[in-house]
């Protein structure tokens, strides 16, 4: 039996809501199909257990607390490479985004000895965006209500209410929260 639908993307979105996914209703079919394709078939970031964009590597999901509205950032954000060691954490708050290109490590290697890692937790507060090429290293808190500026190395905490930008990444202008 086929079934057809004169308006495949509504039924797509009405399908999500019902299964408790409102926020995968936003994100194209096409985008929510391909990522399918590469996660469950070609088994990229296939231990991740919500959709991820094809372009995108994500490693030590089990580590991270996330927000559900970020959900819909792993799934539309292209080439996002986000690796969580264990023994670490990465909490990212409700309504939190990110732009293309954003990477985010919680551990690193030592300068001098590089068979060592330095393993430090991240946190990324509520309605935090990460535009284009941001890099957070491990260790960095960024407060809730902040921008953080594109191509820009967060290396430092960021504050709460302000965007930061640079490399090193610092608050530039503060923002009233009404």
């Amino acid at each position: 039996m086929i079934f057809h639908f004169k308006y495949p993307r509504k039924a797509l979105r009405k399908l999500l809501f019902l299964l408790n996914k409102p926020i995968l209703a936003r994100v194209p079919p096409s985008i929510l199909f391909t990522n399918w394709i590469f996660q469950r078939l070609l088994g990229i970031n296939r231990s991740v257990p919500i959709s991820v964009h094809y372009t995108s590597r994500i490693k030590g999901y089990k580590n991270m607390q996330l927000g559900d509205s970020v959900k819909y950032s792993f799934a539309v954000s292209a080439s996002a490479n986000i690796v969580v060691s264990d023994g670490t954490k990465l909490e990212v708050g409700e309504n939190t985004i990110f732009a293309q290109n954003v990477c985010i490590r919680t551990s690193n290697h030592d300068l001098i000895d590089r068979t060592k890692y330095h393993k430090k937790s991240v946190k990324i507060g509520r309605n935090v965006w990460l535009a284009h090429g941001v890099v957070v290293l491990p260790g960095v808190s960024i407060g809730d209500n902040s921008t953080i500026g594109a191509n820009s190395v967060v290396s430092r905490d960021i504050p709460p209410n302000v965007v930061a930008v640079g490399i090193p990444a610092k608050p530039i202008k503060t923002i009233t929260v009404k």
